[in-house]
């Protein structure tokens, strides 16, 4: 390949020059395959009129010249003698070498180089959290929990499985689509089986301490999450159709960002019911027997002391708030790990209401922005977040919390077998007590007629 030629075929010239950057290197056997690609292509480009096809078109020219430009250029090097000769077809090399990179940094979904250590890490976390839930499936009996938390663990770790495959191939949207969906939706499965740890504590504790029945907490908010996922399905496809057609995209978008939305303010009307259940269940009964602990008054230093199960809550826990509890659960609640399974829950809430409100604004940028655009922020915001809900069940999980025997389940607290099974254990108790007083009588009654 001659200089002109060299100098025809690498036109493009680059915006802004690096500091450096490696040559690329191009097989000369590919020379004659790159040619047909060119001539196939530019054919093909005279009679397509769809946008997308013609840009595709347009790319593959521009790396089949590319790698020609580098190839005729490696050519010339090999056998050329004078120095401007030589700085040319260099210059022909490095500028066909960005226009390569160039291009494929503008065909990269992700819009960054994906990061192989965190991304593998955070497989591996959700891997291994994955399979020990699923193992909790046979080994506990907590059918609705392990279920719901397996979808949600599946589903992040099929999204860092597409992010991991995006090593090789960045430019692969099933890839893209694969992370992007699994790990948009895996949180709404998570928080469907933390809702209905919700009900069992509330049940444990006893229902008094709730303002909604225990089961509603699961039925309201797991139908605000269903619902989300269906506004941004909606959103999402309508935005993906008119960008297929070249129409504006925007009220795709806003449709998805009224879905994510839609899951924060469900998210925080949950927080404040479960705030609200948990002050009940250390305050509520504080003045109803004379105390001097300091502990008793309602404030939000206590509240935490509370939640954490300092040292000095323990004793006053079993001598002032025991009591008034439900009586039937007692048992549970002097497990060692159940004072600190409040806060589990509330950690792992906070951490995905935190990824929650990251999405949000993550989507109001739209998919040219800042937060999307730099993965440092998914990886903290989004997978830490998630890491840290999924890691805390794991000590925490009911089967360790509350037991190997679910004695709280879905049918009886549907049916308030909890407070009916008191009241039963009272009557039979009462039944006792007459029964084991007839005989009594009986002998009293004897003595009488013996006497006579």
């Amino acid at each position: 390949m001659s200089i002109p030629q060299i100098a025809q075929m690498s036109s493009w010239t680059p915006s802004s020059i690096p500091t450096k950057t490696t040559l690329s290197s191009i097989d000369p056997t590919h020379a004659a395959s790159l040619l047909s690609v060119v001539t196939s292509v530019v054919d093909r480009a005279k009679t397509e009129t769809n946008y997308i096809n013609l840009r595709q078109l347009s790319e593959t020219i521009r790396g089949a010249e590319a790698s020609l430009t580098i190839i005729g250029a490696e050519e010339v090097l090999a056998t050329a003698t004078d120095s401007s000769v030589k700085a040319k077809a260099t210059e022909a090399i490095f500028n066909a070498t960005l226009n390569l990179k160039a291009l494929e940094w503008d065909q990269n979904l992700y819009g960054y180089v994906l990061s192989r250590p965190a991304n593998i890490i955070y497989l591996v976390v959700f891997t291994i959290c994955f399979f020990y839930v699923l193992g909790m499936v046979w080994k506990s009996r907590y059918h609705w929990f392990n279920i719901t938390f397996c979808a949600g663990l599946g589903l992040e770790f099929a999204g860092f499985l597409g992010r991991v495959l995006s090593f090789s191939d960045d430019t692969n949207i099933n890839f893209y689509l694969l992370q992007y969906v699994s790990l948009t939706i895996a949180p709404a499965f998570l928080m469907g089986g933390i809702y209905f740890l919700f009900a069992q504590v509330v049940v444990i504790h006893g229902r008094q301490y709730s303002i909604l029945k225990p089961m509603w907490y699961s039925y309201l908010f797991i139908a605000c999450d269903v619902l989300s996922l269906l506004i941004q399905a909606g959103g999402g496809g309508s935005a993906s159709i008119a960008s297929k057609n070249h129409t504006d995209t925007a009220p795709g978008t806003h449709t998805m960002i009224a879905g994510i939305v839609f899951q924060v303010v469900a998210m925080t009307v949950f927080l404040v019911f479960w705030f609200e259940f948990l002050q009940r269940i250390y305050f509520k009964n504080a003045n109803a027997e004379p105390t001097d602990s300091p502990l008793a008054k309602k404030s939000i230093k206590n509240f935490f002391k509370l939640l954490f199960n300092a040292k000095e809550v323990r004793e006053y826990r079993a001598q002032h708030l025991e009591k008034h509890y439900n009586i039937k659960f007692q048992t549970i609640r002097e497990r060692k790990l159940f004072p600190w399974f409040p806060l589990a829950i509330t950690g792992a809430v906070v951490a995905i209401y935190i990824r929650c409100v990251y999405r949000v604004v993550e989507l109001a940028q739209g998919f040219s922005g800042y937060l999307i655009s730099h993965e440092v922020y998914l990886m903290v915001l989004d997978a830490l977040m998630i890491a840290i809900c999924a890691l805390i069940f794991i000590p925490f999980h009911p089967v360790w919390a509350i037991g190997t025997d679910n004695v709280v389940r879905l049918a009886h607290i549907k049916k308030n077998q909890d407070e009916k099974d008191s009241d039963l254990e009272d009557q039979k108790e009462e039944k006792d007590e007459n029964d084991s007083a007839q005989p009594s009588e009986e002998v009293q009654q004897s003595s009488d007629r013996d006497t006579s």
